[in-house]
């Protein structure tokens, strides 16, 4: 008898590891790799600073198992769940805080011993990152829990499971260099590198890469990655950390549906993919953050940004301005105007730096990247309101779901939302009568 109970575990553990190397064998190959004729060699050109995959695949299954046999925090009440997640999400901004003033004591020219005067502050941040180094899993299951729970009440499951199991992991995730022509935007290589680059490393790579390739480059942080389990970054917003595990799950999930095996067939393909992943990532995170956390629902998004309205000197919103800048960089690369392009984005970079929006380049790589999340004000592409269209007209999250994940080109988002323009348009007919 004893045996019995024995083996039922081991089998359990044996049929998820299978699951985890087959899904994270899946997206180490296929994430980021866009197929592009420059991919190789720009991969090849910065050998020396990518990011080690398979190692924390290994270090990522093999803890994530254990968390399933332990199954941490699952005798703790809602209460008590958030206020460890609250505590956690404290800790890391305070990491956050001391790394970076001691970032700025190690820079500062008039600070003779760095080492002496930032003592006190490396202790604080030795002992902080001791602490939420042992919280992390219990914080990690806590999240993993509710987010699985909000998908399973929207009716995002298979055959009444969550499949792919939702496992996420706080990470230092890979810094990503996007490279992308002068004369259009376009994503021609996506690398991932190492995340503890300096800021001299990652402008010299930026420098060679578009010197050697003419091309445009950027080296950005990723807020998350869509390996198995995924990685999320941990020092950002309750609700964003939230609506970002949902998301790179949705990435996860489509893997196993057409919309996933073509997302790079196209730069259309991935747009769309990116951009399921947003708006289902979005109503799943925040319906968490609000119902469990009580952070207040976003406004609707805008159903027509066609129109920009005129400027506000006394206001400065990021969205309009943003937008508006991406649609005069496609009007002048459009006109072959590249250089007057750049000098616009340069101009347009200092005056967002100016209203504190801290961008360090603005140029065709950072649209190019920016760009594939087509609800973003760095989008241009009709996608994102042809997408959020679509989700206004199914009737809920499941059937947007079940609809969008038998796309397999371009066209069939067309299609679809021709269809079921027809239908909403028949019930109401229906509804008049």
């Amino acid at each position: 008898m004893t045996r019995k109970r024995l083996v039922l575990p081991v089998v359990g553990i044996i049929a998820l590891l299978l699951l985890a190397i087959g899904v994270a064998g899946y997206f180490v190959w296929h994430q980021f790799d866009y197929y592009g004729a420059l991919e190789e060699p720009v991969s090849a050109a910065v050998s020396d600073y990518h990011f080690d995959l398979f190692r924390y695949e290994i270090d990522a299954i093999t803890g994530k198992l254990y968390d399933w046999w332990r199954r941490p925090g699952s005798r703790l009440s809602v209460e008590e769940q958030k206020e460890l997640v609250d505590q956690y999400r404290w800790r890391a901004l305070r990491i956050r805080w001391l790394a970076d003033d001691i970032e700025r004591i190690y820079a500062d020219p008039d600070v003779s011993d760095p080492e002496a005067v930032s003592a006190s502050l490396r202790e604080q941040l030795a002992e902080l990152a001791r602490v939420q180094e042992e919280a992390r899993p219990l914080v990690e299951a806590i999240l993993e829990r509710q987010v699985a729970d909000q998908l399973d009440q929207l009716g995002l499951t298979t055959a009444g499971v969550l499949f792919p199991p939702l496992f996420f992991n706080f990470s230092e995730l890979p810094k990503n260099l996007i490279v992308s022509p002068r004369d259009r935007i376009e994503m021609e290589a996506g690398v991932q590198l190492r995340s503890d680059l300096s800021l001299p490393e990652i402008e010299k790579i930026e420098d060679e890469v578009a010197r050697e390739f003419d091309r445009s480059t950027l080296i950005e942080d990723l807020g998350g990655l869509g390996v198995w389990p995924t990685m999320v970054m941990d020092d950002s917003s309750l609700a964003w950390t939230l609506t970002t595990i949902a998301h790179e799950w949705v990435h996860t999930y489509l893997a196993f549906h057409p919309l996933g095996w073509h997302m790079f067939d196209s730069r259309e393909m991935n747009i769309i993919n990116e951009t399921v992943a947003t708006i289902v990532g979005d109503e799943v995170g925040q319906a968490v953050a609000h119902e469990i956390y009580g952070i207040p629902l976003p406004p609707p998004p805008v159903d027509d940004e066609s129109e920009l309205p005129e400027p506000d000197p006394d206001v400065f919103d990021f969205r309009t301005e943003m937008r508006r800048t991406r649609l005069k960089v496609d009007e002048l690369l459009e006109a072959g105007k590249v250089e007057e392009a750049e000098d616009y984005m340069e101009a347009r970079r200092r005056l967002f730096v100016e209203h504190g929006y801290a961008i360090r380049k603005l140029n065709q790589a950072y649209f190019a990247f920016h760009g594939n999340y087509a609800t973003r004000a760095a989008a241009s592409d009709p996608i994102g309101p042809k997408l959020q269209e679509l989700r206004r007209l199914t009737p809920d999250l499941a059937t947007f779901v079940h609809v969008v994940q038998g796309i397999a080109k371009p066209e069939d988002l067309d299609r679809l939302l021709a269809e079921w323009r027809v239908r909403s348009g028949s019930s109401v007919e229906a509804g008049g009568e």
